[in-house]
């Protein structure tokens, strides 16, 4: 009643030996590529706005928008997106503001 398992090929001990260590090989740098992914995803995690959504987090126009990237506002071009993280939104905003002080 019970059936035998063939196996499907028969493998030489140095074809298992390479096999078993190719497959330790891709574990270990899954997991190591798991690892830097949990660094990027904390990058990834961080607030991004696109034009629209930062003009209403700013409570001003696109105009106004563009004019702080000429004066320096840092942005990253995705295709024809553009893509503004809130950090980096505040702290341009903070020192804008310390310039316009210094500079009247």
């Amino acid at each position: 009643m019970k059936q035998e398992q063939k196996p499907l090929y028969a493998l030489t001990v140095e074809e298992y030996i390479a096999l078993t260590r190719k497959l330790i090989d891709e574990a270990i740098s899954g997991k190591q590529g798991e690892n830097n992914r949990g660094e990027d995803d904390k990058d990834t995690k961080e607030e991004m706005f696109n034009i629209m959504e930062l003009a209403a987090f700013l409570r001003c126009s696109k105009v106004s928008i563009h004019n702080y990237k000429k004066l320096g506002m840092p942005f990253y071009r995705m295709g024809r997106k553009l893509l503004f993280k809130k950090a980096e939104v505040l702290h341009f905003m903070k020192n804008l503001k310390h310039r316009r002080i210094i500079a009247t």
